[in-house]
This record gives C-alpha cells, structure tokens and sequence, in this order.
C-alpha cells in the first residue's frame, strides 16, 4: 500500500506477518523498517505524539544554501 501523497513511501505486510515500511531517499536508496504486529498499538501511539512537535520542527527548518 502506497502513501497518499507519499509516492516514496509503502507499508507492507511480509509473509511472516511483520509490518513493514519502505522509504526511498533522494538517491533511490531503500530504508526499511520492519515491526512486530504486537508493536503497531504502541508505534502509532508514539508518531502521534511525536506529530505535532516534528511538524514544529519541520516548519522551522531553514534548508542550506548549495
């Protein structure tokens, strides 16, 4: 399953029942994590907490010049 509005993102459910979540940098490299579906309640949990002070963090953020 793709991300809506995230083409370089997907979560997936491999054949050992693991959650996984795939993300392709800049350079095409894969990133995966890989989760226990026991861990799920306890993940979301803390990306929703973490939401709100990333998105701070994020808006602040001034990019380097090149």
């Amino acid at each position: 399953m793709l991300i809506k509005g995230q083409p370089d993102m997907e979560v997936q459910i491999t054949d050992q029942g693991y959650i996984c979540i795939k993300q392709y940098d800049a350079g095409g490299t894969e990133n995966v994590v890989e989760f226990a579906p026991a861990y799920a309640p306890k993940l979301a949990a803390a990306i929703s907490e973490l939401q709100e002070f990333a998105q701070k963090k994020f808006e602040k953020y001034v990019p380097e010049e090149v």
